[in-house]
């Protein structure tokens, strides 16, 4: 029986075409990466910021309406306290508007506190469009209004998830009695891979930098972080509180998520924020 074998030059062409045909996948993979990384980059801001416009109810307190430094009109709630030992700004996390936080300003107004809540630019009743230095810019007009009703040393500045950037922001550069981080990220480029990914970090426009804010905020601080957190890793909590100067606080929780620590815990939740602002009625 005769063997077959395959001429020098057809193996030589076979090994070419199938050489080719692996570079001619990479190619393609490599195009449509980045076509989709260039992709991710314009609508960054989309992946960030889910606000809901309009649909915000009967203030259960004051309605305020705020101007940025900018320009942007920003709305909000001001809740007054009769007998006031602090005043709570509260900067809410991406998605929603103040509506979704009615019963948490309400409930946080019942520890004895003034509060005042706002929507970012493009949230609920107030103009624009959200980004990193606008959202810098609504919270520090929020802290301005508030300097026309108490002191800076009465001022508790409470960041929930993404509103730890701009409490960050906003504890780093003014004056404040003390700072509440919850449920909060180190950065938005740490987050990035977590939630795209092939985007690579340095890519990332948007740095809300906490990490690097916390070190040099003087303030008192309380960070609050559930360990079940599915959205921003209990990690995350950890280093902030690490790396953060004292003073500072920290309580963690368990079978919590990242949206629900004030309704499946609220007794610790409350007595928690309750002995922390314990101090400022003395």
């Amino acid at each position: 029986m005769e063997s077959t074998s395959v001429p020098t030059e057809k193996k030589s062409a076979l090994g070419a075409a199938v050489k080719k045909g692996a570079f001619r996948a990479l190619r393609i993979a490599g195009i449509t990466t980045i076509v989709a990384v260039i992709g991710i980059m314009i609508f960054e801001n989309k992946l960030i910021y889910f606000p809901s416009v309009g649909g915000v109810g009967p203030s259960p307190g004051q309605d305020v309406e705020l101007t940025a430094a900018d320009g942007v009109k920003i709305h909000g709630w001001y809740l007054p306290h009769p007998q006031a030992k602090a005043t709570i700004l509260h900067l809410h996390g991406n998605a929603g508007n103040l509506e979704d936080r009615r019963d948490l300003v309400k409930d946080l107004q019942g520890l004895g506190v003034n509060v005042l809540a706002i929507d970012y630019r493009g949230y609920g009743r107030s103009v624009g469009s959200p980004g990193e230095k606008g959202l810098y810019a609504d919270a520090r007009a929020a802290y301005d209004w508030l300097l026309t009703k108490t002191t800076a040393d009465k001022i508790v500045i409470h960041g929930e998830s993404l509103g730890g950037g701009p409490a960050c922001e906003l504890a780093s550069t003014v004056a404040c009695g003390a700072l509440i981080l919850q449920s909060t990220f180190t950065s938005i480029p740490d987050m990035a891979p977590r939630v795209v990914p092939i985007m690579p970090k340095f890519l990332v426009r948007t740095k809300f930098d906490n990490l690097e804010k916390v070190r040099r905020i003087p303030c008192r601080k309380l960070f609050l972080h559930s360990r079940g957190d599915e959205v921003i890793p209990f990690d995350m909590g950890e280093k902030l509180f690490a790396a953060a100067a004292e003073p500072k606080e920290s309580t963690w929780f368990t079978q919590a998520g990242h949206n629900d620590v004030t309704v499946s815990q609220p007794k610790k939740y409350y007595s928690r924020l309750a002995a922390f602002l314990e101090p400022f009625g003395k």
